[in-house]
């Protein structure tokens, strides 16, 4: 189990599927971790559009895919991230202008950055 201090969050553990068990009922740390990214790169991509006065949609989205890996420099797993940025009514330019002051400013990329391979496609 896990839950926050507040208790806005409580939520059974599982442990992932692709670890050889058949998975469980409730979240793995992989998910939990993939829903904290998103939500953390999308509100840094918010705070770089409001610096150029610019409104992003309410249905604008981040999706996180996070896999694990074994590592390639000793034994152990190590997480590969994929994030998924869609930004409705947002041209190309300002999305990718958004999404680079974000790589900069989101503390999970800040955390993650050379430990973790993260990849960023606007779509």
């Amino acid at each position: 189990m896990a839950a926050s201090s507040d208790g806005h969050l409580r939520v059974k553990l599982a442990t992932p599927g692709t670890l050889g068990d058949p998975g469980g009922e409730g979240t793995n740390p992989e998910q939990l971790f993939a829903a904290g990214y998103a939500a953390c790169f999308l509100s840094a991509i918010r705070a770089a559009a409001a610096e150029e006065n610019t409104m992003i949609a309410e249905d604008a989205n981040v999706t996180a895919t996070v896999a694990l890996n074994k590592r390639e420099d000793g034994p152990g797993l190590a997480l590969r991230v994929a994030l998924g940025v869609d930004l409705p009514g947002v041209d190309r330019g300002a999305a990718e202008r958004f999404v680079a002051v974000a790589q900069d400013n989101c503390p999970y990329t800040h955390a993650t950055r050379g430990n973790v391979d993260v990849r960023v496609r606007i779509a």
